[in-house]
């Protein structure tokens, strides 16, 4: 059975292979279903890549489902920089949080088809989940305690056993667990039977390996977490994106500090073997200098590397991907909002990323600083003077801003 006799949209089916959530394979799917039909143009390139772009008049609005529009919506938004389509891999995660906040809105919209179709149900309530617990365990424990004095001596000692075992089995598997999603109906369940059971389910699997530390993993085409499609000079190419974090290994004080133990060691082994004060020191001393010798092997080649970055650069390039993140001090109580963007360097083919703004606030305001959050948006073209090095913006300013 294929799963398209089924009448079910492929972003279902990723919805029902996932239990109830959708993952963002439903995304590469979705636009291969919608090219099928003639709702996007699809175009292999030489290189083997998927590309779509919209389809100028055909199938209005009225005419496709919500996460359709959005899909469709995505495309044209990716669509920029003078291109006029994308490849399938990058409408998936990338371009930080350009993607999350329409994901949500896709995630949502294939869950409120999912439910029209009777497949889910939403997810039990929290405090309802916490009631049930209470209930079931009150009812184990109290039946165990009001037989207990009835029992016979064997017995007593049968649940006496039993109790502690029965806690640590409630604390390490607890009943009626906490679901972050929607839970499948017996249709769904049913449904989902079948999908996986179909011959073409391969093409709804998620692959073996997976992008995306933070949040949904990409099952669009697997590439490093570093690599982020881009669209500036009016040709899509993967860039490789330094990461934010400067390198841990290969600094000028750690060369320094090595060299001076490397130097004292051999010093204090020439010591110990001329004049034979310390027993089996010569020994040891050769043993620490071993070791030396294996960091100075490793620390040299991390040190090459952080050479290669230019410790000044300047030039114009574009935002490819944005996001934030949080850190919090108790010392005041403040949260401070980390704004952080990766910026292309077109000579190079390499992003750099920056933090270009912080702000603090009183731990729990909730408050948030919009002008600073949409002051870059993926597709600005910036002028940046920086230390890659060091992964530090000292000066950047928007030369042309896409549209807010």
């Amino acid at each position: 059975m294929r799963v398209e006799d089924q009448g079910l949209p492929a972003a279902v089916v990723n919805l029902l292979l996932g239990d109830g959530e959708v993952t963002p394979k439903a995304i590469e799917t979705t636009a291969l279903e919608m090219a099928r039909i003639g709702r996007l143009k699809a175009e292999h390139k030489a290189d083997g890549t998927m590309t779509v772009r919209p389809v100028p008049g055909k199938a209005g609005p009225a005419s496709l489902r919500p996460f359709e529009e959005l899909l469709v919506e995505r495309v044209r938004h990716r669509c920029r920089n003078g291109v006029d389509r994308v490849p399938v891999g990058a409408l998936g995660p990338g371009d930080g949080d350009e993607f999350w906040v329409w994901w949500r809105g896709f995630q949502q919209s294939v869950r409120e088809e999912a439910k029209a179709l009777n497949l889910i149900r939403p997810a039990r309530n929290t405090y309802l989940t916490l009631l049930l617990r209470t209930i079931v365990l009150v009812a184990w424990f109290g039946s165990l305690y009001a037989v207990l004095p009835w029992c016979p001596p064997w017995a007593g000692a049968v649940v006496l056993v039993v109790l502690p075992l029965s806690a640590v089995v409630a604390v390490q598997r607890p009943p009626f667990r906490v679901r972050s999603g929607p839970r499948l109906t017996a249709a769904g369940r049913q449904a989902a039977r079948e999908v996986r059971n179909s011959t073409d389910v391969a093409a709804h699997r998620l692959p073996k390996r997976q992008v995306g530390a933070d949040g949904p993993e990409s099952a669009l085409p697997v590439r490093e977490s570093r690599l982020i499609w881009s669209s500036y000079g009016r040709s899509w190419h993967v860039v490789d994106t330094a990461p934010l974090d400067p390198p841990r290994w290969g600094h000028t004080w750690q060369l320094v500090m090595l060299v001076v133990a490397v130097c004292t060691v051999a010093t204090t082994t020439l010591i110990a073997t001329l004049t034979r004060h310390i027993p089996y020191g010569g020994a040891l001393v050769a043993a620490t200098v071993l070791v030396g010798g294996l960091l100075w092997v490793l620390l040299l080649p991390a040190r090459r590397r952080v050479l290669a970055v230019p410790a000044e650069l300047s030039f114009r390039g574009v935002v490819i991907s944005r996001w934030d993140y949080d850190t919090h001090y108790d010392d005041p109580l403040t949260d401070i909002t980390h704004y952080c963007c990766a910026i292309e360097d077109p000579a190079s083919h390499q992003a750099w990323s920056f933090e270009v703004h912080r702000w603090s606030r009183p731990m729990f305001s909730g408050r948030k600083n919009q002008e600073l959050a949409d002051r870059f948006r993926v597709g600005d073209v910036v002028d940046v003077h920086c230390s890659p090095r060091h992964r530090k913006v000292h000066r950047i300013s928007v030369v042309e801003a896409v549209p807010r």
